[in-house]
């Protein structure tokens, strides 16, 4: 039987060597030398078992759907018509916003039109105020993309010019 040698001082191992770990590379060495590192775990973060060629679950994919068919455009007038309806309930922005848990500086921004409300906020508004803030754009219109090139970015988004 061949006796080991100590990976840090070069010394004959007797017995079996012990297994450290030092700046994450494992060593064979002795019992004098194995204070300069830490006992190997046996628990690897990796298992060592290979993957199966055929796995036990499938992956569903979601169906590709039409991008378009749900764009929904604000109406041109929005912060007015959202202005006029929370004071129609009597309500101030404040109040408002406790109702729809959202602040009164983001509906205020709405109401003058210097921001577009995300989704969310839009259903909320809707649903408190009582109103429509959307058109549901038409599919012409989406598809022709005004002339025959196709869509573009100035299609669907609405620019504000100052």
């Amino acid at each position: 039987m061949t006796e080991k040698q100590c990976e840090i001082c070069g010394a004959e191992i007797s017995g079996s060597p012990q297994k450290i770990v030092i700046d994450r590379s494992t060593m064979e060495v002795c019992k004098s030398c194995a204070r300069f590192g830490k006992p190997e775990d046996k628990w690897t973060p990796v298992p060592r078992k290979m993957v199966p060629v055929e796995r036990a679950f499938t992956v569903m994919r979601p169906k590709p759907r039409d991008q378009f068919k749900d764009l929904v455009e604000l109406v041109p007038d929005f912060g007015r018509k959202i202005r006029e309806a929370r004071e129609g309930l009597g309500l101030t922005p404040e109040q408002l916003g406790a109702r729809i848990k959202e602040k009164a500086t983001l509906l205020k921004k709405i109401e003058r039109e210097d921001i577009s409300p995300e989704d969310d906020v839009r259903k909320k508004l809707e649903r408190e105020l009582k109103i429509k803030l959307t058109d549901q754009a038409s599919e012409a219109q989406v598809k022709s993309g005004g002339s025959g090139r196709g869509l573009t970015l100035g299609d669907i988004a609405n620019i504000k010019r100052k």
